[in-house]
């Protein structure tokens, strides 16, 4: 897969709408750094959907997540050479030995910033790439709900989607530099308008909960989802990038000093 529409027709079939915007956009940002050079690394792997559509099935070396995750669905669909269980805190590889590691959509979700960002810098070789996406305050400020009622909405989403750290810009920068990184590019990639599709999609997509739920497939009919959805609007609305300082979500190319 090389374009945008590939990227969200690929997600639209097995995930929900409003993730599959996201999701689709992030993987589409991944795709010049392909192959990645080895050994690779998966932090916080999940179930590995992202890294099969962004990567490649079986692409990645290493896949890692705490047990509590969904990082069993991983396994049983072999994404990754490796797939590892670890307590969340210290990561179980040596000194400068990860060449490339991914850790898409996880660092605004752990409970310990700065030891988990120190860990990464730890097992990363100098010379090695760090390649994450982070959700920023602004994801907050746009929403919807956030002009209507205010602060209070913030903080019901903020706890249903475990943001704990919802940085500034700014903020991620210092957060990585202090750590042994380069920031190589800083790219926004969710501008407000972006931000209240997703915000109402999550509410649309409620049948999707409830078909997970049920029979725990996110899409029960994939072979509808290439007529359901306007894939060309969609694009447009995901495809340009915005100015960081002013972006709900970020990615970033490191470099390991």
């Amino acid at each position: 897969m090389s374009s945008l529409d590939d990227y969200l027709k690929a997600y639209l079939r097995e995930r929900p709408l409003f993730l599959s915007l996201l999701r689709a956009k992030e993987a589409y940002l991944y795709r010049k750094y392909l192959p990645l050079a080895r050994p690779s690394m998966d932090f916080g792997c999940g179930d590995g959907f992202f890294a099969g559509v962004a990567i490649g099935k079986n692409k990645i070396d290493l896949g890692l997540d705490v047990k509590e995750s969904r990082i069993g669905e991983a396994i049983r669909e072999g994404i990754y050479k490796k797939t590892v269980i670890y307590e969340g805190l210290t990561i179980p590889f040596e000194k400068k030995s990860i060449t490339t590691l991914v850790s898409n959509s996880v660092l605004e979700h752990v409970s310990d910033l700065d030891r988990v960002i120190f860990e990464i810098s730890r097992v990363v070789a100098p010379g090695g790439k760090v390649l994450t996406t982070v959700m920023t305050r602004k994801w907050e400020d746009y929403l919807l709900g956030t002009k209507i009622i205010g602060k209070s909405y913030q903080n019901i989403l903020r706890k249903k989607q475990v943001h704990v750290n919802l940085l500034t810009r700014k903020e991620w920068d210092r957060k990585f530099e202090k750590n042994g990184f380069l920031i190589k590019k800083c790219i926004g990639h969710m501008d407000r308008t972006f931000c209240r599709f997703v915000e109402v999609f999550h509410y649309l997509s409620i049948p999707s909960l409830i078909s997970f739920k049920v029979f725990n497939k996110w899409v029960l009919f994939s072979q509808l989802a290439d007529f359901l959805y306007p894939r060309m609007f969609l694009t447009g609305i995901i495809s340009k990038d915005v100015n960081p300082d002013e972006s709900g979500a970020l990615f970033y190319e490191l470099l390991r000093k």
